[in-house]
């Protein structure tokens, strides 16, 4: 497992360096048609192809533009390899990467990391042994009403507006990262009422906020258990507590 966990930490740091490298004006520009049934822009075409590169054949890999490539292992690599790709495009600082290793579904998850390219910052979590902003250990913050609560820019719906009338709501646009963010106490919550986000989306950052003490459920307050597809959608609550977790519902 330890050689998996290098590999990921790999697929990060190299994806993390060629977009930096790389013309910031081409990260928009449509390449085809994903796995996701979404468009696949250079941005994401160019992260997706380190991280087949790395792994080769030492690992299964899910990811939203090639989908599933079986290569007869025990482990698949479950990869997001821009989150927030519409950020990066606009040329705001808060995209990253985000990868995990499981088996067959969100639960088999041993292993997450996600790191913000233009912060530098890395979250890691591994199952069993808590959750990690750059090497130091975090844990999820319990503060007072009214609690600070995040969204995916897309998410808006009538539960997102009556809660933003009692709580402070931010709509940052990279999930991964956003629930990161409450893995580490900067924000109690996130939550994304619709069920559209796929595996690859929070598979890394639900283990990193469980982890660090909090609870993932899906849009209803239900046990989180995707299978390893594509195929599947859910919506997602990450908070710091059960408390937060009844208001959101």
């Amino acid at each position: 497992m330890e050689k998996l966990i290098e590999k990921a930490r790999e697929i990060v740091e190299e994806i993390d360096k060629k977009i930096r490298s790389d013309d910031k004006n081409k990260f928009g520009e449509f390449i085809g048609m994903g796995a996701d049934g979404t468009p696949t822009n250079y941005i994401d075409k160019i992260a997706e192809d380190i991280a087949l590169k790395i792994i080769g054949k030492e690992g299964n890999i899910l990811s939203e533009e090639c989908g599933f490539i079986d290569n007869g292992c025990e482990y698949t690599f479950v990869i997001d390899p821009i989150d927030g790709t519409r950020n990066a495009i606009a040329g705001i600082p808060f995209y990253g990467v985000s990868v995990a290793i499981g088996k067959e579904k969100l639960k088999d998850v041993s292993y997450g990391i996600v790191k913000n390219i233009p912060t530098g910052e890395i979250f890691e979590a591994i199952a069993g042994k808590g959750a990690f902003l750059n090497k130091k250990i975090i844990r999820v913050k319990k503060r007072n009403k009214p609690f600070l609560c995040l969204v995916l820019g897309e998410s808006g719906n009538e539960k997102t507006w009556r809660i933003s009338n009692k709580h402070h709501v931010r709509a940052m646009g990279a999930a991964a990262l956003e629930m990161c963010l409450v893995a580490c106490g900067a924000a109690q919550a996130y939550f994304m009422g619709k069920k559209s986000l796929r595996v690859t989306d929070f598979a890394a950052a639900s283990l990193i906020v469980e982890e660090a003490g909090g609870i993932v459920r899906d849009e209803d307050g239900e046990e989180l258990d995707l299978p390893l597809d594509l195929k599947v959608r859910s919506g997602v609550i990450a908070g710091c507590d059960e408390e937060i977790l009844k208001v959101l519902i």
